[in-house]
């Protein structure tokens, strides 16, 4: 992994949401592993949520991340357990897969809701992501 990703990524906060490539993505670290998520929809309509039923269905046989519903019951978020990890350096493949996932369902429900990152973040944050597709920065 490259030096200034390694570096970006241990300075991003545990427990809160980060934007990364545009979605909002937490981790939440806990005695065996993390909980990997990203905020789907803030504040969803019951038509939002029954589409993302239906699309739930078929993303679960693609990816291995799954629709739930944040603490507070007010946000839909894909979340996906990953054992034995500590912080954002254990997660680049599953951060990657999360992404992918993420992009699908933004495709298939409608517009997008977040909004683009600027300036130092937003290079640091396509770094990241062509490290993770394989590609060299």
């Amino acid at each position: 992994m490259d030096d200034d990703i390694a570096q970006w990524l241990q300075t991003q906060p545990l427990d809160e949401p980060v934007e990364i490539d545009g979605e909002f993505i937490y981790l939440v670290p806990q005695q065996d592993g993390a909980e990997l998520g990203a905020i789907l929809t803030q504040a969803y309509a019951p038509a939002q949520l029954q589409d993302a039923l239906r699309l739930g269905f078929q993303s679960a046989l693609q990816f291995d991340a799954g629709l739930g519903r944040s603490a507070d019951g007010r946000d839909l978020v894909l979340t996906q357990w990953l054992p034995q990890v500590g912080g954002w350096l254990d997660v680049a493949e599953p951060l990657e897969q999360l992404l992918n996932q993420l992009s699908m369902w933004r495709a298939a429900l409608g517009p997008r809701q977040a909004v683009a990152v600027a300036g130092a973040a937003q290079r640091n944050e396509q770094r990241l992501r062509t490290l993770f597709s394989g590609a060299r920065p």
